[in-house]
Order: C-alpha cells, then sequence, then structure tokens
C-alpha cells in the first residue's frame, strides 16, 4: 500500500468547474409541459436541438420573454430533480479531496432559490459562482461575473452541457471538458480536450484527464 503525503494529496487535488442547469438539475426536462401548457405547441425533450429557446420551441419574441420568465420563477427552480448520478459523484469527489466550483448561467435574480436548491439535495460545493455566459440583460453585474473575468480561473476539468462554453473553455481556457451529452449539444465538436459523455459514470471517468484521484 503507498501511503500518500500532504504534498501528495495536494498535487492530486483539482479544481472542477460543474454546471448546474441539465448538469446538476433535471432543467430542459420540464419546459416541454409549459410550452404546450402555455402556447398548445408539442415539443419532445429529444426535438430540442438548439440553445436557443426561440428557435426550439418556435416561439415569438413576446413568448420567449413570457417563458423565460415562468422557468425562472423561484418556486419552478425549487422543484427541479437532480440528474442522476450527479450528487453522488460530487459527494465522491469532495470526499476525495477535490475542489468543487458549481459555475451557472442562470440570471442573477436565481442566486438565492439556486443555493437553496443545492443545499436542499445535499450538493457539496466550495464556491458558487454566477457568469454572464449568453451576455442576457438584466443581469446584476456585483453578483456576475463575466467571461473575460471567468477567462482568469484556472480549472482542471470542467462539466458543461453547453457547446459554446464547452469551446470557450477548451479553446480559450485550456480546459479538459466533459460535454454531457444533450440533444442541443449534437454537433461535433472536434476538440481533443473535449469528451462527450452520455452519464455522469462517463463524466466520474473523465477526473483521469486532469490526474487520478487520491487513493
Amino acid at each position: 500500500m503507498v501511503l500518500l503525503t500532504s504534498v501528495d494529496y495536494n498535487i492530486l487535488k483539482k479544481q472542477i468547474y460543474i454546471d448546474m442547469d441539465d448538469v446538476v438539475s433535471k432543467t430542459t426536462d420540464t419546459y416541454a409541459d409549459i410550452v404546450e401548457r402555455e402556447f398548445g405547441k408539442q415539443v419532445l425533450f429529444e426535438q430540442i436541438l438548439t440553445f436557443d429557446l426561440r428557435a426550439s420551441f418556435d416561439l415569438t419574441e413576446n413568448e420567449f420573454h413570457y417563458f423565460f420568465d415562468l422557468i425562472h420563477q423561484p418556486d419552478h427552480l425549487f422543484g427541479f430533480e437532480p440528474v442522476e448520478g450527479s450528487v453522488e459523484t460530487i459527494v465522491e469527489w469532495t470526499h476525495a479531496g477535490h475542489c468543487i466550483e458549481i459555475v451557472t448561467g442562470r440570471p442573477t435574480s436565481a442566486l438565492e432559490v439556486s443555493l437553496e436548491w443545492l443545499e436542499k439535495h445535499g450538493v457539496p460545493f466550495d464556491s458558487f459562482t454566477m457568469v454572464d455566459k449568453y451576455n442576457r440583460p438584466g443581469n446584476d453585474p456585483a453578483i456576475a461575473i463575466s467571461k473575460e473575468e471567468l477567462r482568469r480561473r484556472t480549472y482542471d476539468l470542467a462539466v458543461e452541457d453547453s457547446r459554446e462554453m464547452a469551446l470557450f473553455l477548451a479553446h480559450t481556457m485550456g480546459v479538459s471538458v466533459a460535454l454531457y451529452d444533450r440533444p442541443w449539444n449534437g454537433q461535433p465538436i472536434n476538440h481533443e480536450q473535449v469528451v462527450r459523455c452520455a452519464s455522469w459514470q462517463d463524466i466520474g471517468e473523465q477526473l483521469a484527464w486532469a490526474g487520478q484521484t487520491p487513493v
């Protein structure tokens, strides 16, 4: 048996970026029912082929703004279920000594309910960061950092469902990315530091890119 000293352990400790929606919390799974109820449009989860929800659900500008407000109501956000395997894997990573940073592109108005949801479901994390990933109006600049500010941070592994953010992390920041396979990120990504993952079991295996987990 090999005993790890404190120095060895620190070498193996990793800084891990984890997105929230559709990575830790089941978010987009809830949208089809809302679109059918509010607009009478039937769209299956598998048919959500773009991150642009206006296009995915064929919404007018006014319909989209109404829909966007609905899906970010605290009661709706708080009712999400965790993605299968997400909490268990993050707990394992925390116990292994890795540093977990939840990094979300949610509007800043969702700060409190997001933290409450993480606590409710026992998701451990060392820090929580809101990033203006998609240039959405109305974000509080005192809460959300810019992508340029994010760029100055260092991560060993990132877990994302956004193709755009995966490429930003890999190409611009040099981060190894586990891209959670979703209908809206199905376009090919030709980048050696991005690996498509079908489950949290697959994601857990990608930590090997960033170094071995302490044992």
